[in-house]
């Protein structure tokens, strides 16, 4: 009489293509993000210059631009150290 001999789960499922399925999806996703992320930044800060133009003030516009062109520098950052750590 043959005996029979269950399958292990990682003949059935392959985890390791799984696992690298999700690390790849998680990757993507997190670069979508991070993409949404500096765009959104963009259009705010944008937002935010065109507002201090409007109030004719050159001290507004001043202290806006400094604000902003520190936020974008601040966003560049953070989104270049992120997609660094993604390629890890």
């Amino acid at each position: 009489m043959a005996t029979q001999t269950t399958p292990k789960l990682t003949d059935i499922y392959n985890v390791e293509d799984a696992v690298q399925r999700w690390t790849e999806a998680t990757r993507k996703a997190s670069n979508d993000y991070l993409d949404l992320y500096d765009k959104a930044v963009d259009q705010i800060t944008e937002l935010e210059v065109k507002t201090a133009a409007a109030t004719k003030l050159p001290l507004v516009s001043q202290l806006v631009d400094t604000h902003v062109t520190l936020t974008r520098e601040v966003a560049g950052v953070y989104v270049t150290a992120a997609r660094d750590l993604l390629k890890a």
